[in-house]
């Protein structure tokens, strides 16, 4: 008996998941990027608060520090990554699947550069700070099912203060983890959804940082 490939076409596409993490990534690049320029053009005298960068799938931002070197750090950041996902048990339709993810947005601020016990303090107000700003972007009417209605379904909120991996750093960096519980449907088309927001113009370095500077399209449903 002989048996045929399944697929006589190269499966490059992502799942929806991953358009989902993207998008969630991209919309708070975005809103992130104009909150730094507004508190510059307001000479905020904590403007550097906001200059957060947007990272995907790196969970260890603490590697590109250099103890030795000032202002050599990536904080304030937030990251996004996908940490689960299961199967509902039933079906939105044929060859369509429901599902339950699990998104970790962590968001990361340090206080200062030095070791002294006060900065830890600073550090986790600041942390506290990018994650009520990254609550508010994503809950945002605008973003509603971040911009992905009829594909992102129920989203679960859960916030929780930690420690970073190598907290042992002589600078004090803390963390707040926002989990998302998203339920989507996989298995379909992403634009039988209502795209109206193109993730294709994402480009992220090879530390995982998004680093577009220009606005994405506009993706219309076709009727």
């Amino acid at each position: 008996m002989s048996f045929d490939p399944v697929y006589t076409d190269l499966q490059s596409d992502p799942d929806n998941i991953e358009v989902i993490r993207d998008q969630i990534a991209a919309l708070l690049f975005l809103d992130l990027q104009n909150q730094y320029e507004l508190a510059v053009d307001d000479a905020d005298p904590n403007a550097g608060d906001y200059n957060v960068g947007v990272y995907i799938e790196n969970d260890d931002p603490l590697q590109y520090v250099d103890d030795n070197a000032e202002d050599s750090n990536p904080f304030p950041c937030v990251n996004v990554s996908l940490d689960s996902t299961d199967a509902g048990r039933g079906t939105a339709g044929v060859n369509k699947q429901d599902m339950t993810a699990q998104i970790v947005i962590d968001c990361y601020a340090t206080g200062n550069t030095s070791s002294t016990a006060d900065f830890g303090t600073k550090a986790s107000l600041k942390a506290w700070k990018v994650a009520r700003l990254v609550r508010r972007i994503l809950r945002a009417e605008a973003n509603s099912y971040f911009r992905l209605r009829g594909i992102v379904g129920e989203v679960g909120w859960k916030f929780q203060a930690g420690d970073p991996n190598q907290s042992q750093s002589a600078i004090r960096v803390r963390m707040v983890r926002i989990t998302l519980t998203v339920t989507y449907v996989e298995d379909v088309d992403i634009e039988s959804g209502i795209l109206d927001w193109s993730v294709a113009g994402i480009v992220t370095d090879d530390k995982g940082q998004i680093i577009i500077d220009t606005l994405p399209e506009t993706v219309e449903k076709e009727t």
